[in-house]
Protein backbone atom coordinates (compact mmCIF):
# COMPACT_ATOMS: atom_id res chain seq x y z
CA UNK A 1 0.00 0.00 0.00
CA UNK A 2 2.11 2.72 -1.54
CA UNK A 3 4.79 3.81 1.42
CA UNK A 4 2.41 3.17 4.68
CA UNK A 5 2.31 -0.48 5.02
CA UNK A 6 3.78 -3.58 3.97
CA UNK A 7 1.73 -6.19 2.27
CA UNK A 8 3.05 -9.44 1.94
CA UNK A 9 2.91 -11.03 -1.91
CA UNK A 10 0.04 -13.41 -0.28
CA UNK A 11 -2.12 -11.07 1.11
CA UNK A 12 -1.78 -9.31 -2.60
CA UNK A 13 -2.76 -12.12 -4.60
CA UNK A 14 -5.74 -12.76 -1.85
CA UNK A 15 -6.94 -9.16 -2.59
CA UNK A 16 -6.34 -9.37 -6.21
CA UNK A 17 -8.54 -12.39 -6.64
CA UNK A 18 -11.70 -10.67 -4.25
CA UNK A 19 -11.04 -7.91 -6.23
CA UNK A 20 -11.16 -9.43 -9.32
CA UNK A 21 -14.21 -11.49 -8.96
CA UNK A 22 -16.56 -9.01 -9.80
CA UNK A 23 -14.78 -8.03 -12.89
CA UNK A 24 -14.50 -11.89 -13.88
CA UNK A 25 -18.36 -12.50 -13.17
CA UNK A 26 -19.11 -9.05 -15.28
CA UNK A 27 -16.84 -10.98 -18.46
CA UNK A 28 -18.89 -14.02 -17.41
CA UNK A 29 -21.97 -12.60 -17.81
CA UNK A 30 -21.79 -10.62 -20.65
CA UNK A 31 -20.38 -13.41 -22.61
CA UNK A 32 -22.83 -16.49 -21.61
CA UNK A 33 -25.57 -13.92 -22.77
CA UNK A 34 -23.76 -13.81 -26.20
CA UNK A 35 -24.11 -17.46 -25.90
CA UNK A 36 -27.31 -17.29 -24.88
CA UNK A 37 -28.51 -14.75 -27.15
CA UNK A 38 -29.89 -17.48 -30.10
CA UNK A 39 -31.59 -19.05 -27.29
CA UNK A 40 -33.08 -15.88 -25.67
CA UNK A 41 -34.50 -14.70 -29.20
CA UNK A 42 -35.90 -17.70 -29.48
CA UNK A 43 -37.62 -18.13 -26.78
CA UNK A 44 -38.63 -14.29 -25.60
CA UNK A 45 -39.03 -12.51 -29.19
CA UNK A 46 -40.52 -15.09 -31.26
CA UNK A 47 -40.21 -13.17 -34.30
CA UNK A 48 -39.82 -14.77 -38.52
CA UNK A 49 -36.69 -13.20 -39.27
CA UNK A 50 -33.97 -14.42 -37.33
CA UNK A 51 -31.78 -11.32 -37.61
CA UNK A 52 -34.58 -9.41 -35.90
CA UNK A 53 -35.18 -11.66 -33.49
CA UNK A 54 -30.97 -11.45 -32.72
CA UNK A 55 -31.66 -7.58 -32.71
CA UNK A 56 -34.31 -7.64 -29.86
CA UNK A 57 -32.68 -9.65 -27.53
CA UNK A 58 -29.54 -7.38 -27.77
CA UNK A 59 -31.73 -4.38 -27.30
CA UNK A 60 -31.99 -6.28 -23.95
CA UNK A 61 -28.61 -6.46 -23.68
CA UNK A 62 -28.36 -2.94 -23.91
CA UNK A 63 -31.16 -1.91 -21.79
CA UNK A 64 -29.07 -3.54 -18.84
CA UNK A 65 -26.18 -1.41 -19.31
CA UNK A 66 -28.80 1.70 -18.37
CA UNK A 67 -28.32 0.60 -14.80
CA UNK A 68 -24.68 0.87 -14.73
CA UNK A 69 -24.01 4.54 -14.50
CA UNK A 70 -27.01 4.52 -11.40
CA UNK A 71 -24.71 1.47 -9.87
CA UNK A 72 -21.85 3.55 -10.73
CA UNK A 73 -23.07 6.81 -8.51
CA UNK A 74 -25.00 4.72 -5.81
CA UNK A 75 -21.77 2.11 -5.21
CA UNK A 76 -18.81 4.88 -6.10
CA UNK A 77 -21.23 6.95 -2.90
CA UNK A 78 -21.11 3.93 -0.80
CA UNK A 79 -17.38 3.24 -1.33
CA UNK A 80 -15.91 6.36 -0.95
CA UNK A 81 -18.02 6.97 2.40
CA UNK A 82 -18.46 3.77 4.20
CA UNK A 83 -15.36 1.92 2.85
CA UNK A 84 -14.69 -0.64 -0.41
CA UNK A 85 -14.76 -4.16 1.18
CA UNK A 86 -18.67 -3.88 2.27
CA UNK A 87 -20.03 -1.95 -1.15
CA UNK A 88 -18.29 -4.75 -2.84
CA UNK A 89 -19.66 -7.85 -0.39
CA UNK A 90 -23.46 -5.94 -1.43
CA UNK A 91 -23.14 -5.92 -5.02
CA UNK A 92 -22.02 -9.47 -5.99
CA UNK A 93 -24.79 -10.40 -3.60
CA UNK A 94 -27.32 -8.22 -5.60
CA UNK A 95 -25.45 -9.82 -8.93
CA UNK A 96 -25.79 -13.10 -7.97
CA UNK A 97 -30.23 -12.60 -7.28
CA UNK A 98 -30.14 -11.11 -10.77
CA UNK A 99 -28.57 -14.06 -12.49
CA UNK A 100 -30.46 -16.55 -10.36
CA UNK A 101 -33.74 -14.74 -11.67
CA UNK A 102 -32.89 -15.07 -15.47
CA UNK A 103 -31.44 -18.10 -14.90
CA UNK A 104 -35.59 -19.20 -13.54
CA UNK A 105 -37.54 -17.06 -15.59
CA UNK A 106 -40.29 -18.45 -17.38
CA UNK A 107 -40.41 -17.67 -21.64
CA UNK A 108 -42.43 -15.68 -23.89
CA UNK A 109 -44.50 -19.40 -24.74
CA UNK A 110 -45.45 -19.49 -20.69
CA UNK A 111 -45.96 -15.66 -19.52
CA UNK A 112 -46.16 -13.66 -22.56
CA UNK A 113 -45.40 -10.00 -23.12
CA UNK A 114 -44.18 -10.16 -19.45
CA UNK A 115 -41.41 -12.64 -20.32
CA UNK A 116 -39.52 -10.15 -21.99
CA UNK A 117 -39.90 -7.50 -19.47
CA UNK A 118 -39.28 -9.62 -16.53
CA UNK A 119 -35.95 -10.37 -18.35
CA UNK A 120 -35.16 -6.35 -19.19
CA UNK A 121 -35.51 -5.35 -15.45
CA UNK A 122 -33.45 -8.25 -14.25
CA UNK A 123 -30.70 -7.08 -16.79
CA UNK A 124 -30.84 -3.47 -15.73
CA UNK A 125 -30.67 -4.85 -11.67
CA UNK A 126 -27.64 -6.56 -12.74
CA UNK A 127 -26.49 -3.62 -14.51
CA UNK A 128 -27.08 -1.25 -11.15
CA UNK A 129 -25.23 -3.96 -9.21
CA UNK A 130 -22.38 -4.42 -11.58
CA UNK A 131 -22.15 -1.00 -11.47
CA UNK A 132 -20.35 -0.78 -8.34
CA UNK A 133 -17.77 -3.56 -9.03
CA UNK A 134 -14.79 -2.85 -11.21
CA UNK A 135 -14.28 0.54 -10.17
CA UNK A 136 -14.59 -0.54 -5.83
CA UNK A 137 -11.96 -4.18 -6.93
CA UNK A 138 -9.86 -2.04 -8.84
CA UNK A 139 -9.45 0.68 -6.41
CA UNK A 140 -9.33 -2.20 -3.55
CA UNK A 141 -6.29 -3.47 -5.34
CA UNK A 142 -4.88 -0.29 -6.31
CA UNK A 143 -4.89 1.11 -2.60
CA UNK A 144 -3.29 -2.52 -1.25
CA UNK A 145 -0.28 -2.63 -3.56
CA UNK A 146 3.15 -1.19 -3.66
CA UNK A 147 3.96 1.45 -5.55
CA UNK A 148 6.25 -0.04 -7.72
CA UNK A 149 3.89 -2.94 -8.61
CA UNK A 150 0.69 -1.41 -9.12
CA UNK A 151 0.15 -1.96 -12.67
CA UNK A 152 0.96 -5.48 -12.61
CA UNK A 153 -1.28 -6.42 -9.23
CA UNK A 154 -3.82 -4.78 -11.67
CA UNK A 155 -2.71 -6.81 -14.42
CA UNK A 156 -3.48 -9.95 -11.86
CA UNK A 157 -6.59 -8.57 -10.91
CA UNK A 158 -7.20 -7.99 -14.39
CA UNK A 159 -7.04 -11.63 -16.24
CA UNK A 160 -10.61 -11.73 -14.80
CA UNK A 161 -11.27 -10.27 -18.28
CA UNK A 162 -10.14 -13.69 -19.24
CA UNK A 163 -11.10 -16.21 -16.71
CA UNK A 164 -14.87 -14.82 -16.50
CA UNK A 165 -14.79 -15.57 -19.64
CA UNK A 166 -12.87 -18.85 -20.14
CA UNK A 167 -14.90 -20.89 -17.66
CA UNK A 168 -18.88 -19.48 -19.51
CA UNK A 169 -16.65 -20.81 -22.76
CA UNK A 170 -15.42 -23.99 -20.75
CA UNK A 171 -19.19 -24.63 -19.55
CA UNK A 172 -20.52 -23.84 -23.22
CA UNK A 173 -18.08 -26.47 -25.00
CA UNK A 174 -18.88 -28.80 -22.09
CA UNK A 175 -22.10 -28.56 -22.19
CA UNK A 176 -22.69 -29.02 -26.06
CA UNK A 177 -20.35 -31.52 -26.05
CA UNK A 178 -22.45 -33.67 -23.77
CA UNK A 179 -25.49 -32.91 -24.58
CA UNK A 180 -25.47 -31.18 -27.95
CA UNK A 181 -26.53 -27.98 -29.28
CA UNK A 182 -30.54 -28.40 -28.93
CA UNK A 183 -30.42 -28.89 -25.65
CA UNK A 184 -28.01 -26.15 -24.42
CA UNK A 185 -30.64 -23.68 -26.62
CA UNK A 186 -33.37 -24.94 -24.49
CA UNK A 187 -32.08 -25.70 -21.25
CA UNK A 188 -28.61 -25.41 -21.09
CA UNK A 189 -28.30 -21.40 -21.21
CA UNK A 190 -30.02 -21.60 -17.93
CA UNK A 191 -27.20 -23.35 -16.30
CA UNK A 192 -24.74 -20.79 -17.37
CA UNK A 193 -26.55 -18.03 -15.38
CA UNK A 194 -27.09 -20.37 -12.60
CA UNK A 195 -23.97 -20.85 -12.02
CA UNK A 196 -23.48 -16.98 -11.30
CA UNK A 197 -25.18 -17.45 -8.01
CA UNK A 198 -21.85 -19.52 -7.07
CA UNK A 199 -19.33 -17.22 -8.44
CA UNK A 200 -21.52 -14.80 -5.96
CA UNK A 201 -21.47 -16.59 -3.39
CA UNK A 202 -17.33 -17.69 -3.61
CA UNK A 203 -17.40 -13.92 -3.88
CA UNK A 204 -18.66 -12.80 -0.73
CA UNK A 205 -16.88 -15.53 1.42
CA UNK A 206 -13.31 -13.93 0.27
CA UNK A 207 -14.55 -10.25 0.43
CA UNK A 208 -15.50 -10.92 3.85
CA UNK A 209 -11.80 -12.41 4.93
CA UNK A 210 -9.96 -9.25 3.08
CA UNK A 211 -9.43 -6.43 5.42
CA UNK A 212 -10.44 -2.77 4.35
CA UNK A 213 -8.09 -0.83 2.35
CA UNK A 214 -5.68 0.87 4.28
CA UNK A 215 -5.53 3.85 2.19
CA UNK A 216 -8.85 4.21 3.11
CA UNK A 217 -9.07 3.51 6.59
CA UNK A 218 -6.14 6.21 6.46
CA UNK A 219 -7.90 8.76 4.65
CA UNK A 220 -11.05 8.37 7.36
CA UNK A 221 -9.06 8.73 10.40
CA UNK A 222 -8.00 12.16 8.97
CA UNK A 223 -11.45 13.41 8.43
CA UNK A 224 -10.61 13.25 4.77
CA UNK A 225 -14.01 11.69 3.52
CA UNK A 226 -16.41 13.56 1.00
CA UNK A 227 -19.99 13.77 2.24
CA UNK A 228 -21.07 13.85 -1.61
CA UNK A 229 -18.33 11.71 -3.78
CA UNK A 230 -19.97 12.52 -7.01
CA UNK A 231 -20.77 15.87 -6.66
CA UNK A 232 -17.01 16.88 -5.08
CA UNK A 233 -15.41 14.85 -8.20
CA UNK A 234 -16.90 17.41 -10.39
CA UNK A 235 -17.02 20.56 -8.45
CA UNK A 236 -13.61 20.28 -7.36
CA UNK A 237 -12.16 20.15 -10.81
CA UNK A 238 -11.78 17.03 -11.70
CA UNK A 239 -14.52 16.91 -14.41
CA UNK A 240 -12.23 17.28 -17.11
CA UNK A 241 -10.29 14.47 -15.99
CA UNK A 242 -12.98 12.47 -15.77
CA UNK A 243 -14.23 13.21 -19.30
CA UNK A 244 -10.35 12.86 -20.61
CA UNK A 245 -10.98 8.81 -18.79
CA UNK A 246 -14.08 8.47 -20.58
CA UNK A 247 -11.52 8.56 -23.62
CA UNK A 248 -9.80 5.85 -22.51
CA UNK A 249 -12.26 3.55 -22.23
CA UNK A 250 -14.58 4.12 -25.26
CA UNK A 251 -11.79 2.07 -27.48
CA UNK A 252 -11.21 -0.89 -25.59
CA UNK A 253 -14.97 -1.43 -24.67
CA UNK A 254 -16.24 -0.87 -28.27
CA UNK A 255 -13.58 -3.95 -29.22
CA UNK A 256 -13.89 -6.25 -26.61
CA UNK A 257 -17.65 -6.28 -26.59
CA UNK A 258 -17.21 -6.63 -30.63
CA UNK A 259 -14.91 -9.34 -29.95
CA UNK A 260 -16.50 -11.04 -27.65
CA UNK A 261 -20.08 -10.99 -27.52
CA UNK A 262 -21.25 -9.93 -31.09
CA UNK A 263 -18.58 -12.01 -32.45
CA UNK A 264 -19.72 -15.20 -30.90
CA UNK A 265 -23.48 -14.06 -32.41
CA UNK A 266 -21.82 -13.17 -35.53
CA UNK A 267 -19.93 -16.48 -36.34
CA UNK A 268 -22.52 -19.20 -34.28
CA UNK A 269 -25.79 -17.24 -36.27
CA UNK A 270 -24.83 -15.46 -39.35
CA UNK A 271 -21.68 -17.27 -40.22
CA UNK A 272 -22.90 -20.79 -39.24
CA UNK A 273 -20.07 -21.40 -37.97
CA UNK A 274 -19.97 -24.72 -35.39
CA UNK A 275 -20.46 -23.70 -31.93
CA UNK A 276 -17.61 -25.95 -30.55
CA UNK A 277 -15.21 -24.34 -32.85
CA UNK A 278 -15.92 -20.84 -32.05
CA UNK A 279 -15.93 -21.92 -28.42
CA UNK A 280 -12.26 -23.29 -28.70
CA UNK A 281 -11.36 -19.79 -30.52
CA UNK A 282 -12.27 -17.99 -27.47
CA UNK A 283 -10.52 -20.07 -25.36
CA UNK A 284 -7.35 -19.80 -26.46
CA UNK A 285 -7.73 -15.78 -26.63
CA UNK A 286 -8.65 -15.30 -23.38
CA UNK A 287 -5.85 -17.78 -21.82
CA UNK A 288 -3.44 -15.70 -23.94
CA UNK A 289 -4.96 -12.67 -22.17
CA UNK A 290 -4.62 -13.85 -18.49
CA UNK A 291 -1.23 -15.16 -19.41
CA UNK A 292 0.31 -11.94 -20.39
CA UNK A 293 -1.68 -9.12 -18.49
CA UNK A 294 0.62 -9.35 -15.50
CA UNK A 295 3.56 -9.38 -17.45
CA UNK A 296 3.07 -5.99 -19.17
CA UNK A 297 1.63 -4.32 -16.15
CA UNK A 298 4.93 -5.13 -14.64
CA UNK A 299 6.45 -3.46 -17.71
CA UNK A 300 4.45 -0.72 -17.30
CA UNK A 301 5.20 0.07 -13.59
CA UNK A 302 8.91 -0.43 -15.37
CA UNK A 303 8.53 1.92 -17.95
CA UNK A 304 5.58 4.10 -17.62
CA UNK A 305 1.79 3.18 -18.06
CA UNK A 306 1.70 5.84 -21.16
CA UNK A 307 3.84 3.63 -23.95
CA UNK A 308 2.10 0.71 -23.72
CA UNK A 309 -1.33 2.61 -23.24
CA UNK A 310 -0.63 3.90 -27.37
CA UNK A 311 0.91 0.82 -28.58
CA UNK A 312 -2.57 -0.70 -27.55
CA UNK A 313 -5.09 2.08 -29.29
CA UNK A 314 -2.45 2.19 -32.62
CA UNK A 315 -2.17 -1.89 -32.75
CA UNK A 316 -5.61 -2.11 -32.29
CA UNK A 317 -6.55 0.59 -34.85
CA UNK A 318 -4.30 -1.61 -37.74
CA UNK A 319 -6.15 -4.56 -36.73
CA UNK A 320 -9.92 -3.83 -36.69
CA UNK A 321 -10.36 -4.80 -40.57
CA UNK A 322 -8.10 -7.68 -40.01
CA UNK A 323 -9.60 -9.20 -37.06
CA UNK A 324 -13.20 -9.39 -38.98
CA UNK A 325 -11.93 -10.28 -42.50
CA UNK A 326 -9.75 -13.08 -40.78
CA UNK A 327 -13.39 -14.69 -38.68
CA UNK A 328 -15.49 -13.72 -41.83
CA UNK A 329 -13.51 -16.56 -43.52
CA UNK A 330 -15.15 -19.32 -41.18
CA UNK A 331 -11.80 -20.72 -41.10
CA UNK A 332 -10.79 -22.39 -37.43
CA UNK A 333 -6.90 -21.52 -37.45
CA UNK A 334 -7.95 -17.64 -39.06
CA UNK A 335 -10.53 -17.37 -36.17
CA UNK A 336 -8.17 -18.33 -33.56
CA UNK A 337 -5.29 -15.97 -34.78
CA UNK A 338 -7.53 -13.14 -34.62
CA UNK A 339 -8.80 -13.94 -31.25
CA UNK A 340 -5.16 -14.41 -29.97
CA UNK A 341 -3.77 -11.26 -31.68
CA UNK A 342 -6.48 -8.83 -30.15
CA UNK A 343 -5.93 -10.62 -26.78
CA UNK A 344 -2.44 -9.91 -26.58
CA UNK A 345 -3.12 -6.22 -27.99
CA UNK A 346 -5.43 -6.22 -25.03
CA UNK A 347 -2.97 -7.48 -22.22
CA UNK A 348 -0.72 -4.27 -23.31
CA UNK A 349 -3.23 -2.16 -21.36
CA UNK A 350 -5.19 -3.89 -18.74
CA UNK A 351 -3.01 -2.72 -16.03
CA UNK A 352 -1.43 -0.07 -17.48
CA UNK A 353 -4.67 2.19 -17.99
CA UNK A 354 -6.38 1.28 -14.77
CA UNK A 355 -3.44 2.42 -13.06
CA UNK A 356 -3.37 5.84 -14.45
CA UNK A 357 -6.94 6.14 -13.81
CA UNK A 358 -6.57 5.52 -10.08
CA UNK A 359 -3.21 7.80 -10.36
CA UNK A 360 -5.85 10.48 -11.44
CA UNK A 361 -8.21 10.96 -8.59
CA UNK A 362 -7.83 11.32 -4.49
CA UNK A 363 -8.75 8.91 -2.40
CA UNK A 364 -11.68 10.57 -0.83
CA UNK A 365 -13.42 10.31 -4.69
CA UNK A 366 -11.31 7.59 -6.31
CA UNK A 367 -14.27 4.60 -6.31
CA UNK A 368 -16.58 6.72 -7.80
CA UNK A 369 -14.48 8.50 -10.19
CA UNK A 370 -13.55 5.43 -11.41
CA UNK A 371 -16.87 3.52 -11.27
CA UNK A 372 -18.42 6.27 -12.92
CA UNK A 373 -15.76 6.86 -15.93
CA UNK A 374 -15.89 3.01 -16.86
CA UNK A 375 -19.39 2.56 -16.62
CA UNK A 376 -20.76 5.33 -18.48
CA UNK A 377 -18.32 3.89 -20.96
CA UNK A 378 -19.23 0.97 -20.99
CA UNK A 379 -23.05 1.29 -21.24
CA UNK A 380 -22.19 3.89 -24.00
CA UNK A 381 -20.17 1.80 -25.67
CA UNK A 382 -20.11 -1.79 -24.77
CA UNK A 383 -23.40 -2.35 -24.09
CA UNK A 384 -24.51 -1.31 -27.35
CA UNK A 385 -22.02 -2.76 -29.62
CA UNK A 386 -23.67 -6.03 -30.31
CA UNK A 387 -26.37 -4.18 -31.05
CA UNK A 388 -25.20 -1.32 -33.40
CA UNK A 389 -22.94 -4.02 -35.21
CA UNK A 390 -25.33 -6.21 -35.93
CA UNK A 391 -27.61 -3.23 -37.20
CA UNK A 392 -24.57 -2.25 -39.91
CA UNK A 393 -24.93 -5.52 -41.44
CA UNK A 394 -28.85 -5.35 -40.98
CA UNK A 395 -28.72 -1.78 -43.03
CA UNK A 396 -26.07 -2.12 -45.65
CA UNK A 397 -25.76 -6.06 -45.77
CA UNK A 398 -22.03 -6.43 -45.72
CA UNK A 399 -20.81 -8.67 -43.18
CA UNK A 400 -17.77 -6.56 -42.67
CA UNK A 401 -19.62 -2.71 -41.54
CA UNK A 402 -19.04 -3.70 -38.03
CA UNK A 403 -15.25 -2.21 -38.85
CA UNK A 404 -16.71 1.20 -38.62
CA UNK A 405 -17.36 1.19 -35.28
CA UNK A 406 -14.63 -0.20 -33.97
CA UNK A 407 -12.44 2.55 -35.59
CA UNK A 408 -14.17 5.32 -34.69
CA UNK A 409 -14.24 3.76 -31.04
CA UNK A 410 -10.38 2.65 -31.05
CA UNK A 411 -9.80 6.68 -32.63
CA UNK A 412 -11.07 8.18 -29.86
CA UNK A 413 -9.05 6.25 -27.26
CA UNK A 414 -5.93 6.89 -29.28
CA UNK A 415 -6.38 10.48 -28.67
CA UNK A 416 -7.39 10.06 -24.97
CA UNK A 417 -4.23 8.48 -24.88
CA UNK A 418 -2.01 10.54 -26.29
CA UNK A 419 -3.27 13.81 -24.48
CA UNK A 420 -2.60 11.70 -21.05
CA UNK A 421 0.40 12.61 -18.78
CA UNK A 422 2.41 9.74 -17.32
CA UNK A 423 1.46 8.99 -13.82
CA UNK A 424 3.87 6.43 -12.59
CA UNK A 425 5.66 7.06 -8.87
CA UNK A 426 2.13 8.74 -8.18
CA UNK A 427 1.41 8.17 -4.86
CA UNK A 428 -2.38 6.99 -3.94
CA UNK A 429 -2.28 8.11 -0.56
CA UNK A 430 -3.82 11.98 -0.77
Amino acid sequence: MDEAVTVTKSEMLKVSIASSLGVGFEFYDFLIFGYAAPAISRLFFPVANTLLSILYAFIVFATGYLGRPLGAILFGHMGDKIGRKYTLVFTISLMGIASLGIAVLPTYYQIGIWAPILLTLLRILQGVSLGGEFGGGMTLTGEFAPMNERAMWLGVAQTAQGSGPLLAVGLVGLLTLLYGQSWFVNVGWRILFAVGVIIAIIGVYIRLRVSESPIFKFAKSRGNLSRLPLIDAFRAGYWRKIIHGLGFVIGGTTMTYATSVFALTYLTTILHVPLLEVTIAQIIGFTVLIIFSPIFGMLADKYGRKPFMVAYAVGVLAFVYPYFLLISTKLLPLIILAQSIYNFMGSWMNGAYIAMLLEMFPTKVRYTAISFIYHVGVAAFGGTTPFIATYLIYITHYNLAPVYWGIAGMTVTLIAYLLAKETKGTSLNY
